[in-house]
C-alpha cells in the first residue's frame, strides 16, 4: 500500500496519468484561475448541459469545480477507463433532499465508449438507480484542509516523511522500523502509514477496528479476512466516508453493499458505528453504494513523492497546495520521452531499433529490405528480427518485444484517456500510417472512436 515495489508504483503514476494527463490539468488549471468553470469542463472532457438558471443557484459549487481532479477519483474498470453507466452526485451540502438540486456527472455508457463525461444538474428523486457521492476535497478547489487530511498528511507532515521532509529510508513503513527512533506523536501521516502498512490477513480485524469500524464476529474465518484485505486500501478514508454519507441521507444510507470484493456491506449500525459484514441483498434499500466497491481508495501521491516516481512540482496543483501551503509550485508535466531504442535477435545479430515518437526505425536495414520483407509478412510468409519487430510494432501481432508491447499499450491509452498534447508530440516526431490499434483501426479511425478531434485533424491525409 505504501507502493514499497517498483510495479506498483509504475500502476498508480499510469493510473493518475491516464485519468487526467498533464495537458488537461494545465488547461483545466487555467481556465478555473480565470474563473471560467465551463472551460475547465471543457478541457477535462466534460460536456456540460445546465440552464443558466439552474447554473445560478449551484454557482458555489461551480466556482470550485475541478474536474480534472475530480477524474482522478472516479472509479476504474480493469483497463483503467472509467467506470460506466454511473451516476455521480456532487455537493457540498451536509444534508441533501430527495428535491433538492445537485450537480450529477455521468460516467460513459460502457468501457469501450470515449472517455467523456456529463455535467447536468438533476435531484436524488430522479434516479432511478444508485449513485455515487464524491466527497468535496475529490472536486472542489477550496476544500484544502479536508484535502490534506484525505492525502495522508498532518500539520507537521506527509505520510512516509519526517517533518524535516525526508523521506523514510527504503524497507521502512514507519519511523517504528528505525532502531532508537521514538514514534511522534499520533497524527494523520501516521494513521495513514499504519492502515496501509502491509500486515497478515489474520491481523486485518483488529486494523480495521482501530480505523474506527466494528467487524461481524459471526464471519472469523480465512475467507472474510481475505475479503477485508482486498479492501485495506479504503481503511484510511473509510470510517470518516461512511459517517458523512450516513448523515447527509439518513435511511438511505443504511447499507453501503460492495462491488469489488463481491462479498462485504458496510453498515451503520444504531449506534452510529460503521459495521463491515458480509453482503445480505435482501437488507438493501438503494442509494448511495458509498465508500466501498465504488467509493474511494486512499490517494497515494505522497508515497509516489517518497520513491522519487514524482516531484512536488510535478503533484495536482490542488494537491500541492494542501500538501505544501505557502510553497511556490513551479509545476511542470510529468515527463515523456517520445523516443526509445531497444535491442532485437535479428538473424545471428542483434540489432537496434528505434522507437520516434509514433514509428519504428531500423537503422540496421535500408528501405528495399525493410519493403521485401514487409510484402513477405502479406503474402503469408513468416517475417523474423527487425522485420518482425516492425509488424509487432504496427498490428500487435506476435512476437512482439516487451518494450514495443508497453509502448502499444500506453500510446492507445493515452489516446483514448484525453491525453492529446502527449499524442500529438509522439505524431509529431513519427508517425507511421500503417499503425493499427488493438481493434485494427487506423490511427485516424482510433482517434474518431476516442472523440479526439485534435489528433484526427493532425494527422496527414
Amino acid at each position: 500500500m505504501d507502493l514499497e515495489r517498483r510495479r506498483d508504483r509504475e500502476r498508480y503514476a499510469r493510473e493518475l496519468a491516464y485519468a487526467a494527463p498533464p495537458g488537461m490539468v494545465a488547461a483545466a488549471t487555467a481556465a478555473r484561475l480565470a474563473g471560467d468553470w465551463r472551460g475547465a469542463c471543457a478541457a477535462s472532457g466534460v460536456e456540460v448541459r445546465i440552464d443558466p438558471s439552474d447554473a445560478a443557484f449551484l454557482a458555489a459549487d461551480l466556482a470550485g469545480l475541478a474536474p480534472d481532479l475530480l477524474r482522478r477519483h472516479l472509479p476504474r474498470a480493469g483497463n483503467h477507463a472509467v467506470r460506466p453507466a454511473l451516476s455521480v452526485v456532487l455537493s457540498r451540502r451536509a444534508t441533501v433532499e430527495p428535491r433538492t438540486p445537485v450537480l450529477l456527472l455521468t460516467t460513459p455508457p460502457t468501457v469501450t465508449a470515449p472517455q467523456r463525461l456529463e455535467l447536468t444538474v438533476s435531484c436524488l428523486a430522479e434516479l432511478d438507480r444508485d449513485w455515487l457521492d464524491l466527497p468535496p476535497w475529490a472536486w472542489h478547489a477550496s476544500e484544502v484542509a479536508d484535502r490534506r487530511w484525505a492525502y495522508g498528511a498532518s500539520a507537521e507532515r506527509a505520510a512516509w516523511h519526517f517533518a524535516d521532509g525526508t523521506a523514510y529510508p527504503r524497507g521502512t513503513s514507519t519511523p517504528a522500523d528505525l532502531r532508537g527512533t521514538v514514534d511522534p506523536a499520533p497524527d494523520r501521516a501516521a494513521e495513514f502509514e499504519r492502515l496501509l502498512r502491509a500486515i497478515a490477513p489474520e491481523g486485518m480485524e483488529e486494523l480495521y477496528r482501530s480505523a474506527g469500524l466494528d467487524t461481524d464476529d459471526r464471519y472469523r474465518s480465512e475467507w472474510y479476512s481475505r475479503l477485508l484485505t482486498a479492501e485495506q486500501d479504503r481503511l484510511p478514508l473509510l470510517a470518516a466516508e461512511t459517517r458523512r454519507l450516513a448523515g447527509r441521507y439518513g435511511e438511505l444510507a443504511t447499507v453501503f453493499p460492495t462491488l469489488v470484493a463481491g462479498g462485504l456491506e458496510l453498515r451503520v449500525s444504531e449506534e452510529g458505528t460503521p459495521v463491515v459484514g458480509i453482503w445480505n441483498r435482501r437488507r438493501r434499500r438503494g442509494g448511495p453504494p458509498g465508500p466501498y466497491g465504488l467509493g474511494l481508495a486512499a490517494p497515494l501521491d505522497v508515497a509516489l513523492l517518497r520513491w522519487g516516481a514524482l516531484s512536488r512540482d510535478e503533484l495536482h496543483p490542488l494537491v500541492h497546495e494542501a500538501l505544501f501551503p505557502g510553497r511556490v509550485q513551479r509545476w511542470r508535466p510529468v515527463g515523456h520521452d517520445s523516443s526509445a531504442t531497444i535491442r532485437v535477435r535479428c538473424g545471428a545479430d542483434w540489432h537496434l531499433v528505434e522507437i520516434a515518437g509514433a514509428s519504428l526505425r531500423l537503422p540496421d536495414h535500408d528501405e528495399v529490405e525493410v519493403r521485401r520483407e514487409t510484402m513477405l509478412a502479406v503474402l503469408g510468409g513468416r517475417s523474423s528480427g527487425c522485420a518482425a519487430a516492425l509488424a509487432a510494432f504496427r498490428t500487435g501481432q506476435k512476437p512482439m518485444p516487451k518494450e514495443i508491447r508497453k509502448w502499444r499499450r500506453h500510446f492507445f491509452a493515452r489516446l483514448v484517456h484525453g491525453d492529446t498534447a502527449t499524442v500529438l508530440a509522439d505524431l509529431a516526431a513519427g508517425c507511421d500510417q500503417l499503425l493499427r490499434d488493438p481493434q485494427g483501426r487506423t490511427l485516424r479511425q482510433a482517434a474518431a472512436a476516442a472523440g479526439a478531434e485534435t489528433v484526427v485533424a493532425a494527422l496527414p491525409g
